[in-house]
């Protein structure tokens, strides 16, 4: 009958403990958090795909494969699954078999019982003689004294061991599913609630960090790239300058001059070449790999990935399901309620059943059992404790308001964070769009006046400045684009996802 009642009574305990956090949440995303958002829903699946780039879906899932990060938040949350089916335990009956034997001299025996011992002797009256009526009353006249004699009676041979001992099946049922153990295990499934977003959260973040450092790397390549190819522009207007003033057409001021702006150039190589280094080994040092083999599996391209539209913002009710982060906080401000409560029905009585059946055996020389079984049940009020329940009480009220303040914080964070992140998409793409156009025009102007220079219409001093407006063009939009990268990135983590979540099964999102 345990486990059915058990069975029925779970689960009309959890419907009558219903969560309040959620409220908590929703009551944080007011206005004018809410007025930012669109009415669409985010796009589903894992947001580094949208870029289109193998080489950051390989890198990405080999971090999610290797991160000790996802490991060790692995292991808090088999430790929390743990912990809530050690809180589940309470409720249950208990059950166990107990055996106990214990064996002593048996001449101990008669110490502990008065000491009596060896040959048992038992004083039997043998006869008594009388004399003769001599006066003929019928009444002898004189007797004898009674003869006594001892006789010895023969005894059982014993052990020199005396054995005893038990077996039993034991039953125990706390019946207090109106108290504690019902709220602490309700707060222990929703701790593992909160490790399940821990753990999701965490996979985001080695996402995004490796997004970023990848197109750090990819940057820096497409950095150097850049320089190469200006350095080379700087050779060939500096074998020009040279041509014209073998010819008498230049002067050895101009020569001096592009001199100057190429060295110039050539002392962004070192840099450029050192980011690409330092790349590689941020980025290796995020897999767990070694620089060595990190450049043997992947082989990051110079360019940077064609961005689409940005991903649409949704209801600002989603980041209560997307955001692992803040399913996270909603668990734990839940767990701080039942543990409030827990701390609460303290108070109230407990009952307690039990039950035993079993054997028990006594041993002296010749093995003797008997049958033995048992019932019982208790009751426990408590009235005073020195004050821990009440001091416990107010520890948990204290904890349950930290909990719903870090909620409400969490939320208007996780909503100024998307706010922020779209706004610097749409500042990041304007700016794109006016560095790309300046560069269009600086390439334009430089090219016009080295055709001119080389008809001698006008100085190499005009030169040099389209040229050097053009050159930092284009390290401008170079910067620009990665900016502009990296806002979507923000921008994706910032609205998490459902794509961690099958990780936790082992399944690829």
């Amino acid at each position: 009958m345990i486990p059915p009642l058990l069975g029925l009574l779970l689960p009309l305990g959890a419907a009558a403990a219903p969560d309040a956090a959620g409220e908590v949440a929703e009551g944080a995303l007011s206005a004018p958090y809410a007025a930012a958002f669109e009415q669409t829903a985010a796009a589903e699946g894992p947001w580094w795909t949208r870029f289109n780039d193998p080489g950051l879906d390989s890198v990405i899932q080999d971090a999610l494969r290797r991160s000790l990060t996802l490991r060790a938040s692995d292991y808090a949350l088999a430790q929390a699954a743990g912990q809530r089916a050690a809180a589940r335990a309470p409720l249950l009956p208990r059950i166990s078999f107990d055996a106990s034997a214990s064996g002593s001299p048996t001449e101990n025996l008669g110490f502990q019982f008065g000491g009596f011992g060896g040959p048992s002797t038992v004083d039997v009256l043998a006869g008594m003689q009388t004399l003769q009526d001599v006066t003929g009353d019928g009444v002898p006249d004189i007797a004898t004294d009674p003869l006594y004699v001892t006789v010895e009676v023969p005894q059982e041979e014993k052990s020199d061991l005396t054995w005893n001992g038990s077996t039993l099946f034991n039953a125990a049922w706390s019946v207090a599913l109106w108290g504690p153990d019902l709220q602490n295990m309700q707060a222990s499934r929703h701790l593992l609630r909160a490790a399940e977003g821990d753990r999701d959260a965490a996979a985001m973040a080695v996402a995004t960090d490796v997004a970023q450092a990848w197109y750090d790397l990819v940057v820096a390549k497409a950095r150097q790239k850049l320089v190469n190819e200006q350095l080379a522009n700087s050779r060939s207007l500096m074998e020009l300058v040279e041509l014209r003033y073998r010819g008498g057409e230049a002067t050895g001021l101009e020569v001096l001059q592009q001199r100057q702006q190429l060295a110039q150039t050539e002392a962004l190589v070192p840099a450029a070449e050192q980011g690409v280094r330092r790349g590689a080994l941020r980025l290796a040092l995020a897999l767990d790999r070694s620089p060595s083999a990190f450049s043997q599996i992947f082989r990051p391209g110079d360019a940077l990935p064609e961005l689409g539209p940005p991903p649409p913002l949704g209801d600002p009710m989603q980041l209560l399901q997307r955001r692992p982060d803040l399913r996270a906080a909603i668990a734990r401000a839940d767990a701080s309620l039942h543990s409030r409560r827990a701390a609460e029905r303290a108070l109230l009585p407990t009952l307690n059943l039990s039950a035993n059946a079993g054997w028990q055996y006594f041993s002296q020389g010749e093995l003797k059992s008997t049958d033995n079984w048992g019932i019982g049940a208790s009751a426990s009020v408590p009235i005073f404790n020195g004050g821990r329940t009440l001091g416990n009480m107010q520890a948990q009220r204290a904890a349950e308001g930290a909990a719903q303040a870090r909620l409400r914080q969490a939320v208007q964070l996780a909503v100024q964070e998307v706010e922020d992140a779209a706004l610097a998409v749409q500042q990041t793409q304007a700016e794109r769009a006016a560095v790309l156009r300046q560069r269009e025009a600086a390439r334009l102007a430089y090219e016009d006046a080295r055709d001119r220079y080389t008809r001698g219409l006008v100085n190499l001093t005009t030169v040099l400045q389209t040229l050097t407006a053009w050159q930092a063009a284009e390290l401008t939009l170079l910067s620009a684009s990665r900016a502009a990268v990296g806002a979507h990135i923000t921008l994706h983590d910032a609205l998490g996802g459902d794509w961690p979540a099958p990780l936790r099964d082992g399944v690829a999102p």
